[in-house]
């Protein structure tokens, strides 16, 4: 890949429901190796534009380009471009039938087509990155905290070796003590190079992380820059209000 062309970029992104607008002609750019943390109030399209660049939602107009290849191209093969695009969901969508340890093999072995043997090598490794030890690699799902949940899922995409990871709220459907290491393991990946987008309501850890915070609010990208500087001196007005709002309750 030429190291000038961004490993994800967004151009003038629309997506509507039932007429109403969740995405307002969005533009972002991730190059390899950043991190960027998207936030933003509660319905205002930050999970609907995670899944327009997996296009798990195909958006109403607007283009994606995932290391140059036009995800919006209708000849482009969308399922092998996904095998690029690393997806946690808020709540995990691990295979409940199968081990820790199949849940992250299965993808390289069905999807990949990698023998059983160097399937079971590349899904400990990622394994170990998510701090997921041995001992769990035979539980099912059921069989293990929330928190270990996530990082399984992770640890599933990580496996498929994604040129960027894409987080989608990943702390949301856990218990408060377990938000932390699930961070960390983002945070752990981000420091050692994996392209992220993250997005989430958690500010300590997006000024922990990001390179850039992009913040959403009636479909647009309203304002965007260094984690310090948006967090210091904010310029719109409902940028203020939820960063106010988001340290009130957490005191």
């Amino acid at each position: 890949m030429n190291s000038n062309i961004p490993v994800l970029k967004v151009e003038n992104l629309k997506k509507s429901y039932s007429g109403r607008i969740i995405l307002d002609g969005v533009n972002l750019e991730v190059d390899k190796g950043e991190t960027k943390v998207i936030l933003g109030p509660s319905g205002v399209g930050k999970s609907t534009l995670l899944r327009c660049i997996n296009m798990l939602t195909l958006p109403d107009s607007g283009k994606i380009w995932l290391e140059g290849v036009e995800l919006t191209n209708p000849n482009t093969d969308i399922n092998k471009m996904r095998q690029k695009i690393g997806f946690v969901f808020q709540d995990f969508n691990l295979f409940h039938h199968l081990t820790v340890l199949k849940n992250v093999t299965i993808g390289l072995t069905k999807v990949k087509k990698i023998p059983e043997e160097e399937a079971i090598k590349i899904a400990a490794s990622a394994l170990e990155k998510v701090h997921i030890p041995n001992t769990l690699w035979n539980k099912y799902p059921a069989q293990i905290s929330g928190g270990e949940k996530q990082r399984v899922a992770i640890a599933r995409a990580l496996a498929m070796k994604p040129s960027i990871m894409l987080y989608d709220e990943p702390t949301s459907a856990l218990d408060p003590q377990l938000v932390g290491e699930v961070l960390q393991v983002i945070k752990e990946l981000s420091t050692a190079g994996m392209t992220s987008l993250i997005v989430t309501h958690e500010l300590h850890f997006a000024l922990e992380v990001a390179n850039e915070l992009l913040f959403i609010y009636n479909g647009k990208i309203v304002e965007q820059g260094p984690p310090e500087e948006v967090f210091a001196n904010p310029k719109h007005d409902m940028v203020k209000k939820y960063i106010a709002s988001i340290y009130s309750r957490k005191g």
